[in-house]
């Protein structure tokens, strides 16, 4: 089971930015509860996957209309 050690508190405090409720470029952590701003694809916290794109449906429009991606 994934847990946050709670670097991302702590070590990663300057990677991680200011909080954002937004994915304005961030991805986030489901386990850490946190948005980071990190180039790889797992969480340096607690080594689990990034959430890259947003969940629900209004949310996903404004990215997909930001972005200029094709939803499907």
């Amino acid at each position: 089971m994934l847990n946050c050690k709670g670097y991302c508190k702590t070590k990663y405090r300057e990677i991680i930015g200011e909080f954002s409720l937004k994915y304005n470029g961030q991805k986030r952590c489901g386990i850490c509860d946190i948005y980071v701003k990190w180039k790889g694809i797992k969480c340096p916290c607690c080594n689990s996957v990034l959430h890259v794109r947003p969940r629900h449906s209004k949310a996903k429009i404004k990215y997909y209309e930001n972005e200029n991606v094709r939803w499907l």
